[in-house]
């Protein structure tokens, strides 16, 4: 298969995902009165389960860089590839915020991943929580795609609803990216940086901690 396809794969898997995730943040701001957090939560569960599910079979559907050099970085996934993945899931996390921007304006923050305001939640705690949550979520696709088949086809199904939980409790009070990708886009129309590096090194650092703990339970 040819790097384009894999690429254009996640490049259109990470703008929908960012659409649908930041756009969830987005359309209850504006409405009012509606479960938030149940409707981010679930759409972002649910988009990350469908897009696994129709692009698995073509790149892998990571739609995450922490993910792509946690893979890399564990010999599961080819490295000349990485650079690649990554500008792609960048570019397409921009295009799936650009569409929001230029429909629905910078309605709730752009659906941006940051901490809340409100609570005073020290920088440290919202970063150890992004470590945790994405620990778990990469304990998570380990586990679902170590089962034997038939179950191994259903693995799209625990990792949307793990993301799904953790954007649903934690995102309202840290941000809840898993994903610097996710971050990226409503990050850049948003314009204001200074909590992205907590949805960059949290999802890595949780990833790879999480990798090793992985192969220490399968020994």
């Amino acid at each position: 298969m040819s790097s384009a396809r894999l690429y254009a794969a996640e490049f259109l898997g990470t703008a929908i995902l960012v659409f649908f995730a930041a756009g969830a943040v987005m359309v209850t701001t504006m409405l009012g009165n509606l479960p938030g957090p149940l409707i981010a939560g679930s759409a972002s569960g649910l988009a990350l389960m469908i897009l696994i599910w129709a692009l698995f079979d073509i790149s892998g559907a990571h739609f995450n860089p922490a993910l792509t050099l946690g893979l890399a970085a564990f010999g599961d996934f080819p490295k000349r590839l990485v650079p690649g993945y990554i500008v792609a899931q960048l570019a397409g996390s921009c295009a799936g915020a650009a569409l929001l921007y230029y429909t629905l304006g910078a309605q709730g923050g752009m659906g941006a991943n940051l901490p809340n305001p409100g609570l005073a939640l020290p920088l440290a705690g919202a970063f150890a929580i992004e470590c945790f949550l994405s620990f778990v979520m990469m304990l998570v696709i380990r586990a679902a795609f170590a089962v034997a088949p038939p179950l191994r086809s259903f693995a799209a199904v625990p990792i949307g609803l793990v993301v799904g939980i953790e954007v649903m409790l934690m995102g309202p009070i840290a941000g809840a990216a898993m994903n610097p990708a996710r971050a990226f886009g409503p990050t850049m129309f948003l314009g204001d940086w200074r909590f992205y590096w907590i949805y960059v090194l949290g999802p890595i650092i949780g990833i790879l901690v999480a990798g090793w703990t992985w192969r220490f339970l399968e020994r």
